[in-house]
């Protein structure tokens, strides 16, 4: 039987298949009869161009042509529906004609239209309005109307007026090229120049070129350098990320130390796959590099690459291994398992490269680039090719993440039954990313299927491609064997986070002594975490050359974070108390039920203390009451844990101070996950507001994401990266939260926003290529991480007297009652700052067209 999820990847591949050999409706344009008097003809047209967003440029264009219909046999025709054929056939004689040469599919990005182009009837005239745009942020030909911009690495781009034959004797009244933000380098003597550089020609020849220089980051970004030093920076990353989950998990080898404890040989085992995986990262980035040359003789190989390298990863990672470690179902259902999975990775290997060995089989050439129409079977053979690879590099993810999970013990052994593997579950999940990896290919197909009607609108396609529409999405689908493989592998980073976090989780429970925070080689790990999971998106502002240096952003965010910790424990308020205590034994009373329990009892009563207190001098309460709050107090800031010889509370710390400084949780490892909690629930709107702007701010960026292979997957992996991320910020913040200066949960995570503005500022500082648009982006970026571990902290300080809800309806009460009401006032003010600040950046830097 097959199963069901198998079932609809089949109807997928089916159907794209089966609509692929359909064939496409093509209107033929026919010849186009001359304008009797072409100079009665009158054209103007204007191209704009204008930035409002940091990736992307927009050129838009204005085009007015007015024809009498005495002068033109088509004339009439202009004005029917948009569906019929004379309305397409008097379209392109009149706005293509023979003018459109022949391109690649790869290079050309036909234009947008807001509608097909209006004509009305005035007098005896026939008056057309056509409006179209483009958005700017690759190298290749960008058609806007009768404008075309060849935007060339390392050049300013050429935007170029041609006008098709028919309106070569037209009066061009007036034609304008309008650089917005930009600016314009070479041109023809224009007729007048407006204020912000714009040229205007007047009864020009309708031959005209316009050089225009590119936004400095967006031209950095594509210079002729940028081909090697973009891929070059990022396999320095993945090299440096290796580094560093390899280093981290050195320490846990020390086969002595693992004799200790279950929990250290345990920690041994997972330091020995983390090594795994850091040497084949830090290889297949290597591999990656090998393949991003463009080459299409070269398909083949680099399908089977990818291929192999997902085979390779999904047995490597031996995801048939139990969850539990006392695992009683016998080693016959283990290697059942291990056969069954075994079985279908083989399996979807090998169909794979039963594509690229024999190719002839499906009707494909032997480089898998048809350069005739291909049968359904072709097509179908490279979708089930692409799907094939991201399956394996999907199931290798999964794979791994399980193995990390499993050998850190991320999960709950005391109770209950830990999960196996069981064949539907088994069976459940290859269906799930099978479907996953059906939907990529989908949207693949579909952003292909956009930019051809966007070129084919007037039946012209085939004649710019110089291909049909089956070989074109055959060669594309080719072309998406190594470049969704390499889409995939780009998500990967998180299965370092993963290792580094179940690394950290088995230190915590191999460690024997009491400490307030992680220590040492725990302390690199949060470090690391750090670096790798929250700082990674504010590695984009490397471009060009100094991406060569991609991989220090990793070391440079650890190395601040380190060197903060390291000066704030000073500073922090436990640090103080525990210099006047002159031991550990804060440490030693807090870990304990009993000493936790009346630490938050003494706090209890401190507060009431004060708030009578406070009544008692507002009111009418005697000398002797107001003496007994006030000696009530002072006994309870005489705190004194025990071990201690003498009181180790500073003038300025209370009781309350402490316990909030301790956090909710006894142990240091369980405060990270209760922040991190918090933090992925704060996270939400922040994720999908960046998200968003990312990919859909405007009409036509979010058609711009449409046309791109990956956009939608991109969208939904983008969300799911960023709550990742804020994740991570959460567990470093619960993780240093007794460290951290301040004595408020806000003032902690005010340094983590420090830890990741420095590396920004410094970057920013040493790379003249960084424009404000980028540092704005990015200084945005770490505010709304402020904003959510802000929340995060008021949260954490809330549930530090989570024992005392029944006392308050609502958690703000709760608050009020803990930071008091001038307290609380600050907090708000402070959140409100930071609105503030991100709604600022937001419309001066970030949405400014300027």
């Amino acid at each position: 039987m097959t199963p069901p999820g198998w079932r609809w990847v089949l109807l997928v591949v089916a159907t794209l298949g089966w609509w692929a050999a359909q064939p496409m409706q093509v209107h033929a344009a026919g010849s186009c009869p001359p304008i009797r008097h072409p100079e009665k003809v009158t054209v103007s047209s204007t191209l704009s161009f204008s930035q409002r967003h940091p990736d992307l440029v927009e050129a838009r264009q204005v085009t007015n042509l007015a024809v009498p219909k005495q002068q033109w046999t088509l004339a009439d025709d202009l004005t029917l529906g948009a569906q019929t054929a004379e309305y397409r056939r008097a379209m392109h004689c009149l706005l293509h004609g023979d003018s459109r040469t022949r391109t690649r599919f790869d290079t050309w990005n036909p234009e947008w239209r807001p509608s097909a182009p209006q004509a009305t009837k005035r007098d005896d005239l026939i008056v057309v309005h056509y409006e179209s745009w483009n958005l700017i942020k690759n190298p290749g030909f960008f058609e806007v109307g009768p404008w075309a911009v060849h935007v060339v690495p390392g050049k300013d781009w050429a935007s170029s007026l041609r006008s098709p034959e028919l309106l070569k004797g037209a009066s061009w009244k007036e034609v304008e090229v309008d650089p917005g933000s930009l600016k314009i380098s070479e041109a023809p003597p224009a007729s007048k120049v407006n204020a912000n550089g714009g040229r205007v020609w007047i009864a020009h020849a309708p031959v005209i070129a316009a050089n225009v220089v590119p936004p400095k980051a967006l031209g950095l970004a594509l210079s002729r350098y940028a081909a090697w030093f973009a891929p070059l920076g990022v396999v320095s990353w993945w090299i440096c990320a290796s580094a560093v989950i390899a280093v981290s998990a050195w320490p846990f080898l020390d086969a002595r130390k693992a004799t200790g404890s279950p929990e250290r040989a345990a920690a041994r085992v997972l330091a020995t796959t983390v090594l795994q995986w850091a040497g084949l990262s830090a290889a297949l980035g290597l591999t990656l590099l090998l393949i991003l040359q463009q080459s299409r003789s070269l398909n083949p190989v680099r399908a089977a690459v990818g291929l192999l390298s997902g085979l390779a990863l999904v047995l490597l990672a031996r995801p048939w291994l139990p969850f539990k470690r006392d695992f009683d179902g016998g080693r016959r259902v283990l290697k059942r398992r291990a056969r069954l999975i075994t079985a279908a990775a083989t399996t979807v290997a090998v169909v794979g490269l039963l594509v690229v060995w024999d190719p002839h089989l499906i009707g494909l050439p032997s480089n898998l680039m048809p350069t005739v129409a291909p049968p359904a079977s072709g097509i179908a053979g490279l979708a089930l090719l692409d799907l094939a690879i991201l399956w394996l590099l999907f199931a290798a993810m999964v794979a791994w993440s399980w193995r990390f999970v499993r050998e850190g013990q991320l999960g709950d052994f005391s109770t209950g039954r830990a999960p196996v593997h069981s064949v539907r579950r088994l069976t459940t999940t290859g269906a799930a990313l099978a479907l996953a990896a059906a939907m990529v290919v989908s949207f693949r197909w579909y952003s292909f299927q956009r930019r051809w009607h966007r070129t084919d609108w007037l039946g012209e396609a085939s004649t710019v491609f110089g291909a049909g529409y089956r070989s074109v999405l055959g060669q594309q689908l080719a072309e998406f064997a190594s470049a969704g493989a390499q889409w995939a592998y780009a998500y990967t980073w998180v299965l370092a986070g993963v290792a580094l976090v179940a690394l950290l989780h088995l230190s915590h429970r191999a460690s024997s002594g009491v400490s307030l925070a992680p220590q040492q080689w725990d302390l690199l790990l949060v470090t690391a975490i750090f670096a790798i999971v929250v700082a990674l998106r504010g590695g984009v502002l490397f471009a060009g050359s100094l991406s060569l240096a991609y991989g220090l952003w990793l070391p440079l965010n650890m190395v601040v974070l380190y060197a903060l910790v390291k000066a704030g424990r000073r500073w922090s308020l436990l640090g103080r108390v525990d210099r006047k205590a002159g031991g550990n034994c804060v440490a030693m009373e807090l870990s304990t039920v009993s000493g936790h329990r009346r630490l938050l009892d003494d706090a209890h009563r401190c507060r009431a203390l004060l708030r009578q207190l406070r009544v008692a001098y507002q009111g009418d309460a005697d000398d002797a009451t107001r003496r007994n709050l006030e000696k009530q107090l002072r006994s309870l800031h005489r705190w004194r844990p025990a071990g201690c010889r003498h009181d180790c509370l500073p003038d300025t710390v209370s009781v309350v101070d402490v316990a909030l400084s301790w956090g909710p949780h006894r142990h240091w490892w369980h405060n990270a996950l209760h922040a991190a909690r918090w933090a992925v629930v704060f996270g939400i709107l922040p994720s999908a507001v960046t998200d968003w702007y990312g990919n859909a701010a405007g009409t036509e960026h979010w058609r711009f994401t449409l046309n791109s292979p990956t956009g939608i997957p991109d969208v939904m992996a983008n969300f799911l990266m960023q709550e990742i991320s804020y994740a991570g910020a959460g567990l470093v913040l619960g993780a240093l939260w007794r460290v951290l200066p301040g004595e408020r949960g806000p003032l902690r995570a005010f340094n983590l926003f420090l830890a990741w503005l420095v590396p920004i500022g410094v970057v920013a500082a040493l790379s003249l290529s960084i424009g404000s648009r980028e540092v704005g982006w990015q200084v945005l970026s770490v505010v709304l991480m402020l904003m959510v571990l802000t929340l995060t902290s008021m949260w954490m300080d809330a549930d530090t007297f989570s024992g005392e809800r029944r006392y308050w309806t609502k958690r703000l009460d709760l608050l009020t009652s803990i930071y008091q009401v001038h307290g609380l006032s600050r907090q708000i003010a402070f959140l409100a700052a930071q609105l503030v600040t991100a709604v600022t950046i937001w419309r001066t830097v970030v949405t400014s067209s300027k």
